[in-house]
């Protein structure tokens, strides 16, 4: 039995490596492959072409790919399911920040101005709704959607006026240049997660789904590795990411996350930002999100 796990770039390349390293996923009972992609959006359209068999997907993604369905997902009808998530352990979560000598201020400033983030990511929905917070709609701002080195490169340059982006993608350049936060998910009091997601078809076959089991065990090895061994885990990140030592174990530590199991909150969560894209115009049609989600799995037994 094969199994294909879609493995995004987005934040460099010592997201895999780290998965390699840690050996969580040798000895595997069935012959695990591994599929490159440059951002979570290309991995989602593998998956729903029968290429991906699981990935980790990020809830913005989700929730802009099931709106533009054809026709409206169901329960039996989803061609995804999340059977679990990775929550991020990041203490300042994802920032808004501006250069320190811009005349912007707060989020309300940002209105006519141009704002980075990456694709498909939960930056785009923490930028949505800081701007609902301050008033602001989303066509308020013209929002440019980059991968994360583009985004940086990109503000670095100024040819954007803000960055949104997790704490460990843009510690870099609070080192390389003056820096103002304007705004913090972990003030908003918001939860992030990457979903891990999978062609819902495995789950109709039992050794698909025991496959599945062994994965989410082995996927919060790879967090344990990396949270046991930083030093390691900096290195790789200094070596494939072209990372600064200074910032490199930070970095690291800041990535961790914790694999949990479907719960209320997640899924209120993901219906949430659902709710908020549909209100302020990202989205024409809302979904019922939360039919993508399979409670099976209890990570604890």
């Amino acid at each position: 039995m094969n199994l294909v796990f879609g493995a995004t770039t987005t934040r460099g390349k010592t997201r895999q490596a780290t998965r390699l390293a840690s050996g969580a996923f040798d000895n595997l009972p069935f012959t695990l492959k591994w599929a490159e992609f440059s951002s979570g959006d290309d991995a989602l359209a593998a998956m729903l072409a029968d290429r991906v068999d699981i990935q980790e997907a990020q809830p913005t993604a989700l929730v802009v790919l099931a709106a533009a369905a054809a026709t409206p997902w169901t329960t039996e009808s989803s061609p995804v399911k999340v059977v679990g998530a990775l929550r991020y352990g990041t203490p300042e979560g994802i920032q808004i920040v501006v250069p320190e000598g811009s005349p912007i201020r707060t989020v309300a400033d940002l209105r006519g101005k141009k704002v980075a983030y990456s694709r498909g990511s939960s930056s785009q929905y923490f930028l949505v709704l800081a701007l609902e917070k301050a008033g602001v709609t989303a066509s308020d701002v013209t929002a440019v959607k980059m991968t994360m080195s583009d985004a940086r490169a990109a503000f670095a340059a100024g040819s954007v006026d803000a960055i949104v982006a997790f704490d460990f993608n843009i510690l870099p350049l609070f080192r390389q240049e003056s820096l103002r936060v304007i705004a913090r998910s972990a003030d908003y009091g918001v939860p992030l997660y990457a979903l891990i997601t999978v062609r819902a078809t495995l789950l109709e076959d039992p050794a698909y789904v025991e496959a599945i089991r062994i994965m989410l065990r082995r996927m919060s090895d790879v967090e344990g590795w990396v949270s046991a061994n930083i030093d390691a885990a900096s290195r790789l990140k200094q070596e494939l990411d072209g990372v600064d030592p200074l910032d490199s174990e930070q970095i690291m530590r800041y990535g961790v996350s914790s694999v949990v199991p479907v719960s209320d909150e997640l899924i209120a969560s993901v219906v949430d930002q659902a709710k908020l894209f549909h209100a302020e115009g990202v989205i024409e049609r809302l979904p019922d999100i939360s039919v993508i989600f399979d409670r099976r799995y209890d990570l604890a037994s």
